[in-house]
């Protein structure tokens, strides 16, 4: 069988053979430290597309260039072009690293909190604590079938709601996860300005940035999201 990084590459390229994805599964099933390391492949693969800006494309096609013209046969020395071509390739990955680190701090979801919840059923605490645990161990399509029973089970307990959103985003499902947060976002409970928050986020992800804007100037300054709000609202205006 593959090493874990190919089996993880090859999932994110859509290429897993039928043998390859049975292994993938039995690891993603047990292996907490593989779903870890394919969350963060997944948001590396996406923040590298997501900012990929103008100047870096005129870098590759200057590098294809490069390269075209070295097979054509001219007589252009190898050292010639190979020594800008590793700087200039060592200066995308540098670029992209500095943004994969700034974009995962903003976009990071925070740790889900175990804790006594209003509700007088044993088995519904045992399995909260279970989505607790899944959640925090970035299995968020194990947390996101916990959480979405809980809720379905009492739609008055708004802490289900919220942690259902923010699995949802785990799971990249933004369009089910606005549903939840939104008119958490929208209402009064305490919820309310994290929800708006995680909602701006999704408008980010989703090119809304405008909307985004809107949500974050919105965000009281007596927040504790308040700071990590203004970063993130901050790094949207400095967008072209």
């Amino acid at each position: 069988m593959k090493s874990r990084e190919e089996l993880i590459q090859d999932y994110i390229d859509n290429v897993l053979s039928a043998e390859d994805k049975r292994g993938f599964d039995i690891l993603y099933e047990n292996d907490a430290e593989f779903r870890a390391e394919l969350r963060m492949q997944e948001e590396l693969t996406e923040v590298l597309g997501r900012r990929l800006s103008s100047e870096e494309e005129t870098l590759r096609a200057s590098l294809v260039e490069a390269e075209t013209t070295h097979r054509k046969g001219k007589r252009i020395s190898w050292k010639q072009w190979l020594i800008p071509l590793a700087a200039a390739a060592c200066i995308l990955i540098v670029v992209k690293f500095v943004f994969f680190q700034s974009d995962t701090a903003l976009y990071e979801l925070p740790e889900m909190q175990s804790e006594v919840v209003r509700g007088n059923q044993n088995n519904e605490a045992n399995d909260y604590e279970r989505a607790v645990e899944a959640f925090n161990a970035k299995d968020y399509r194990k947390s996101t079938s916990i959480l979405l029973d809980l809720y379905q089970t009492d739609q008055t307990i708004l802490q289900y709601q919220f942690y259902l959103g923010l699995s949802l985003i785990g799971e990249k499902k933004f369009d089910q996860a606005t549903r939840y947060l939104s008119p958490l976002a929208d209402g009064e409970s305490v919820f309310r300005q994290e929800a708006n928050y995680y909602v701006a986020v999704i408008l980010t992800e989703s090119g809304r940035r405008e909307e985004a804007k809107k949500r974050l100037s919105d965000i009281e300054q007596s927040a504790k999201i308040y700071d990590k709000a203004q970063k993130l609202l901050d790094k949207i205006k400095m967008e072209p």
